[in-house]
């Protein structure tokens, strides 16, 4: 039977499915077309007015000798745009220049023994709240997801950034996106790149390291971003290989922390993950936790924001601000984990 006349004598089903699939690769063209509009607009308008930062001078060594360590700065799930009774966009750039500036005074604490010339800042996901990730999630922000995402955490990070460089003379961005970041609730159509989160590490490197037309030589010898592809990103401090993921990819944390959920992802991850890796980074239940595997270690990141209710309804947590800052070396990977905590702490008999 020819091909003309087999097309011809199929069955109606047969029809209806090949139309259906017809409407779904239209579909699908029309999420890849549009999962680049964004970025390729904030891009275009770099481009065209490119935003004048004055880079600071890069600081003095402060110390000579062989022993030498990299300070991991994980900031993580901070929510630019939520509001609740504490917590809000001016409170969280309040809090995440502060978290820095304690980064910038413990290092200073750390060269009395080692040479710190370089930090690695780990962006690790939820960056931005999002605007419609569950139903009522509208009425608990106080910015449009455009706004957090392009305007206020792009601020608010190269601030930061700039603020790092004043102590660093070296300063490496890694970026992986979160939940948070999507468009839209989990069932949405749209492709997992499409990430808010995404879109504000594109702004926050076109600013500070411009863009193809109009690139910023100053800082090009001092500061690197480097966005994951994927879900998760490995960096490599000196042999050391440290896996960052936002989180989300973990379950089980039904009720509280998922201490087995994190050890079967960090198991698999060994194999499924192609880069060989010591250290496993996450955020996403915004509870500062650690545990060893075997001959590795995962760290938990907290959060910045403060007063969450569904944490408080749902898995009874409420727990400090707080982000990780730590120091390895060469010989021993990590020597030193330290909390920073972002607003005032009081023993609990005087609450």
């Amino acid at each position: 039977m020819s091909l003309k006349r087999f097309l011809k004598a199929e069955s109606p089903e047969a029809a209806d499915l090949r139309s259906q699939v017809r409407v779904l690769e239209r579909r699908l063209r029309g999420l890849q077309t549009k999962e680049l509009t964004i970025v390729q607009t904030v891009r275009r308008l770099l481009d065209e007015a490119p935003p004048r930062i004055a880079a600071p001078p890069a600081p003095r060594r402060r110390r000579s000798g062989k022993y030498e360590e990299i300070a991991i700065l994980h900031l993580s799930d901070t929510q630019c745009g939520k509001i609740t009774k504490s917590y809000d966009t001016t409170v969280c750039e309040e809090r995440v220049l502060k978290c820095v500036s304690k980064t910038a005074y413990i290092a200073e604490l750390r060269r009395s023994i080692a040479r710190v010339d370089e930090l690695h800042l780990y962006l690790g996901g939820d960056m931005i709240e999002g605007e419609d990730i569950f139903p009522h999630q509208a009425h608990e922000i106080d910015s449009s997801v455009f706004e957090q995402a392009v305007l206020n955490f792009p601020r608010i990070a190269v601030k930061a950034i700039l603020r790092a460089l004043e102590t660093f003379p070296k300063v490496r961005v890694y970026c992986v996106t979160g939940n948070h970041g999507r468009n839209g609730p989990r069932s949405t159509r749209s492709s997992p790149r499409t990430n808010w989160d995404g879109v504000a590490y594109e702004t926050i490197r076109a600013i500070m390291l411009g863009t193809s037309e109009h690139p910023r030589r100053d800082l090009a010898d001092r500061l690197s971003i480097e966005i994951a592809e994927d879900f998760w990103i490995v960096d490599r401090v000196f042999d050391w290989g440290n896996l960052m993921v936002h989180g989300h990819q973990i379950g089980g944390g039904f009720a509280g922390f998922p201490w087995y959920g994190a050890g079967k992802k960090a198991w698999g991850w060994i194999d499924a993950i192609e880069e060989k890796w010591d250290y496993l980074f996450f955020g996403h239940f915004h509870t500062l936790a650690s545990a060893t595997l075997n001959h590795r270690r995962f760290y938990a990141n907290g959060t910045t924001e403060s007063d969450n209710g569904f944490a408080k309804e749902q898995l009874a947590a409420a727990g400090d601000p707080c982000q990780r800052l730590m120091f390895m070396d060469a010989k021993h990977g990590v020597v030193y984990d330290n909390p920073i905590y972002l607003a005032k702490r009081i023993p609990n008999r005087r609450r």
